[in-house]
């Protein structure tokens, strides 16, 4: 589900990497019948190590997730946020500026990793769930109306799976994310990863909470309607069936 031979510097995972990852991931792939990965970066890369690859994008399983829907609390300010685990130092520095600017427009919301230099503009920060069960409740709790999905352009991102939109999607929330691989084909917001444009994207989709509400709706419709591993799980058994 990573490019492990690619794990950017600020990645809290980096240290821990090996650097033959290449040699290895081949030797290891010499012993198995079958890959199965969730993106086609991640096929391509791996194309001259094994003959049999499988691409099962990843879903979300209803069992979990269902039930779990945000609160809508009564507000002051529109709740915009970002939810993640620690290996994203690199792509939150993208939007340092994004947060400094709106944090007299917005309450900012953070869940599972909140850097030193955005604590000032923070309205709320959660500490991230590591019991996947609970992890769908605790999220819904953000009770955002906006959710950004920043990446930086590299190759470890460029091969992750649109996960994040799914997660965000399912809740109802709009999405502003950078312009990558991943984040194609959704009924989000993609931009380039410049710092005015987000700022002036976010005023321009708060200032209309219709619009906003709408773009929520169509993002979750697009998660539900293709992204629900009970609906695939034909697919899913074939992938690992002899």
């Amino acid at each position: 589900d990573d490019l492990i031979t690619a794990v950017p510097k600020k990645n809290a995972f980096h240290k821990f990497g090996f650097k033959d990852a290449r040699p290895r991931l081949r030797k290891t792939l010499g012993l198995a019948d079958r890959l199965v990965v969730s993106t086609e970066p991640l096929a391509d890369f791996c194309r001259d190590m094994i003959d049999d690859i499988r691409i099962m994008p990843n879903c979300l399983e209803k069992a979990i997730w269902d039930g779990a829907r945000p609160p809508g609390l009564p507000r002051r300010k529109p709740r915009v946020g970002w939810a993640g685990a620690q290996q994203h130092l690199g792509d939150l520095e993208l939007i340092y500026p994004v947060v400094e600017a709106l944090a007299d427009d917005v309450d900012w919301i953070f869940m599972g990793m909140c850097p030193d230099p955005l604590r000032p503009f923070v309205h709320e920060f959660h500490d991230f769930v590591r019991d996947f069960e609970r992890y769908p409740a605790a999220l819904a709790q953000l009770d955002l109306d906006l959710a950004l999905a920043p990446l930086e352009i590299n190759a470890f991102n460029e091969a992750k799976s649109n996960l994040r939109l799914l997660e965000y999607g399912f809740m109802g929330w709009p999405v502003v994310c950078t312009d990558v691989f991943p984040y194609q084909v959704a009924p989000v917001t993609r931009l380039a990863n410049d710092p005015q444009r987000w700022i002036a994207a976010i005023r321009e989709q708060l200032a209309d909470p219709e619009g906003l509400h709408k773009a929520g709706k169509r993002l979750q419709d697009w998660v539900l309607s293709g992204f629900m591993i009970e609906d695939h799980a034909a697919s899913w058994l074939d992938a690992y069936r002899p």
